[in-house]
């Protein structure tokens, strides 16, 4: 069974920020099978195997230079 959790991440506006994102993402977070990035929405889907931690998510997109703003759902 797979843990889905939406993220809300500000400051992104077009697909080359979305890259940077799922990239970051994909590399700084083990375990993370599925990343769907909206940056119109500003936010992020992560589908993994176990639970994510909300600290590792913010490291990562913060690394990519965009804002995290917590957890939506």
């Amino acid at each position: 069974m797979s843990v889905v959790t939406t993220y809300a991440v500000e400051g992104m506006t077009c697909g080359g920020c979305a890259n940077r994102v799922r990239s970051a993402l994909t590399t700084g977070i083990p375990g993370v099978d599925v990343i769907e990035v909206d940056p119109k929405a500003g936010r992020v889907q992560l589908s993994s195997a176990a639970p994510v931690s909300e600290e590792a998510v913010q490291a990562a997109v913060e690394k990519s230079g965009y804002r995290f703003a917590g957890i939506l759902s």
